[in-house]
């Protein structure tokens, strides 16, 4: 089963740099760390085979599972009794754990005891120099170090691309919410925690754990607290069936949790879901611990979908003066001026919805009316301006008098446009003003001079 977001679209104008670099760091570490390993697991098992470390360790392997795995000894006995190599004996290592109880075992006689171990020894050192072994987290080791080098590592090219899916897929949307530091620290703790947790459940295991699953589950985690209770889209397939389906977000963070223990206890697999449920966990924790960051993504989130409401309104005021339904666009454009005071793009399309007739008083008032909505804003906006710039510029070679640019407008635009560092434009209003009887500041005095 796989239920997956669909609510976002990557926003490549701020494009991830800290998801696209670990992508990168995670691609690189597998190209050129771990691309080794199959010449170094060749190596081992030359060793293995050459030293006849299968003929040696054949009798012991069956009384290990005789005294620990009995019920598998008979399909044992069926596998190797034309004595085939014992490819799982090279990588049990509660077998290794066995052969050292063996060893010192007094009652015991074995013959070249001393040959046998430096074999062994030669073997494991070689076969322990795979990546795997070298940085993966195994919880019967005490390494700190691998809490944090094994979220880089993986087992093949499937698990790594199929983690870098997921990277990028949450990854865009919590760093653009979170920032970038805030970001690496969140992903970074969710790995730590869901190695921690998968060695409180599993403490004495001796296989690696590897992989950055953990630390995207965490990503997971985080996603469904960012978004909290808000509905959003998700993506959902189960055997044969797909589709979508809208929910709280929050709603599915149980199921994906319920997920993780249904593997564990009823797929035989070597996947670490214990791992997955840490980083679900640790990544939901650390978002809920971060309330600004939800309430700075929230009020993002809705001046996004007012710009695509905004898109949709413009698009359906266009489309009616295309059909030449003037009346009913220019009607439908003053109630967005009005909804979306901020936003240049709806003041622009008034103007130029009044421009193709300048002898009209109505077109003097509006450029007046989006002049002065300028002037008025709270704060000097250098998209507004640039749009400002283009509509001045249009309405004097179509009104070379420029009534609606009067005196004191022109004084203010001149002080809006020194506000935002434009000293060009700031001295071409101020002469302009002084042209209309209005005398401009001391700092718009010094640009004329």
């Amino acid at each position: 089963m796989l239920i997956i977001p669909i609510q976002d679209k990557p926003d490549w104008s701020r494009p991830p740099l800290i998801t696209l670099a670990l992508i990168v760091l995670n691609i690189l570490v597998f190209l050129f760390y771990q691309s080794n390993d199959d010449v170094k697991l060749e190596l081992a098992a030359d060793i293995y085979h050459n030293h006849q470390l299968d003929d040696i360790e054949r009798p012991y392997y069956r009384d290990y599972l005789q005294e620990y795995y009995p019920d598998d000894v008979s399909h044992w006995d069926a596998q190797h009794s034309n004595g085939s190599p014992l490819i799982h004996a090279m990588f049990d290592f509660e077998f290794e754990q066995h052969l050292r109880e063996v060893w010192v075992d007094q009652s015991l006689k074995i013959k070249n005891l001393s040959e046998w171990r430096d074999s062994r020894r030669a073997f494991e050192q070689q076969r322990n120099s795979i990546s795997s072994f070298q940085a993966g987290l195994i919880p019967a080791e005490s390494r700190p170090f691998t809490f944090m080098t094994s979220m880089f590592l993986h087992g093949g090219w499937g698990h790594l691309l199929g983690n870098m899916v997921f990277l990028f897929l949450f990854g865009f949307t919590l760093e653009r919410a979170l920032g970038a530091g805030r970001f690496l620290v969140g992903y970074l703790l969710s790995g730590i925690a869901a190695g921690a947790l998968f060695i409180v459940i599993t403490p004495d295991s001796l296989v690696p754990l590897v992989g950055a699953s953990g630390a995207i589950s965490g990503l997971m985690g985080m996603y469904l607290a960012l978004y909290r209770l808000r509905k959003i889209r998700f993506f959902y397939s189960v055997l044969f069936y797909f589709g979508e389906f809208v929910a709280p977000a929050l709603w599915v963070f149980p199921v994906w949790i319920a997920k993780e223990l249904y593997g564990h206890f009823f797929v035989d697999s070597n996947t670490a879901y214990w791992a997955h449920i840490g980083g679900l966990l640790a990544g939901c924790a650390i978002m809920l611990a971060l309330p600004v960051s939800r309430r700075e993504f929230a009020k993002t989130e809705q001046q996004s979908e007012q710009i695509t409401r905004l898109d949709e309104q413009l698009l359906q005021v266009q489309a009616l003066a295309a059909n030449l339904d003037f009346n009913r666009a220019r009607s439908r454009i003053r109630v967005l001026c009005e909804q979306y005071g901020d936003d240049p793009r709806p003041w622009r399309l008034q103007f130029n919805l009044y421009k193709n007739q300048p002898s009209e008083r109505a077109f003097h008032e509006v450029t007046f009316t989006v002049l002065k909505q300028f002037v008025q804003l709270p704060r000097p906006n250098t998209v507004w301006a640039d749009s400002i710039e283009e509509i001045v510029q249009e309405y004097r070679s179509l009104a070379p008098k420029a009534p609606a640019l009067t005196g004191k407008l022109a004084l203010a635009l001149a002080q809006r446009f020194l506000q935002l560092n434009k000293k060009r434009q700031a001295a071409s209003y101020s002469a302009w003003a002084q042209q209309k009887g209005v005398a401009p500041t001391t700092a718009l005095a010094a640009l004329n001079t």
